[in-house]
């Protein structure tokens, strides 16, 4: 995802899109589109904007974008208030996007013979969020039977 995508996405999850988006960083909705189009000298939004963006879309998107670059992975913190039913949810949730990338594994293999690069794509989004998804799952673990 380049990073005018990055914005345009969060921007959809905002109730309200980009009127509100720019609102919110105290800038009107023309500026606001300067900047993501680096129109008119504007500069790309700033790392502290895009950080408040990421706080009202309410996602990682922003930290996953920088991972990406970084060939990284994102690991939310689990929340506070675990216990053993959420941690059954959370088993559950794990085991199904570990199965979407061995799904999109089979898939590339069966129809290509192979796995291109499209599909290499695909299936690295899908495994990065198997495995932060199984590092909150551990990490939810331990804090629910600590000592």
């Amino acid at each position: 995802m380049d990073k005018r995508a990055l914005i345009n996405r969060m921007c959809e999850r905002v109730t309200g899109g980009r009127a509100v988006a720019a609102a919110y960083l105290g800038m009107s909705e023309s500026k606001f589109n300067n900047h993501l189009y680096e129109n008119k000298g504007a500069r790309f939004f700033s790392v502290d904007e895009l950080v408040a963006l990421q706080t009202l879309s309410e996602s990682t998107w922003v930290a996953e974008y920088f991972a990406a670059r970084s060939n990284a992975i994102v690991v939310p913190a689990p929340s506070a208030e675990v216990d053993t039913v959420e941690l059954h949810h959370m088993s559950l949730n794990t085991a199904v996007k570990r199965s979407a990338v061995d799904q999109l594994i089979l898939d590339a293999i069966r129809e290509h013979g192979g796995i291109n690069e499209q599909a290499q794509q695909k299936i690295l989004d899908a495994h990065r969020k198997h495995i932060a998804t199984r590092d909150g799952e551990v990490r939810a673990t331990l804090q629910v039977y600590s000592k």
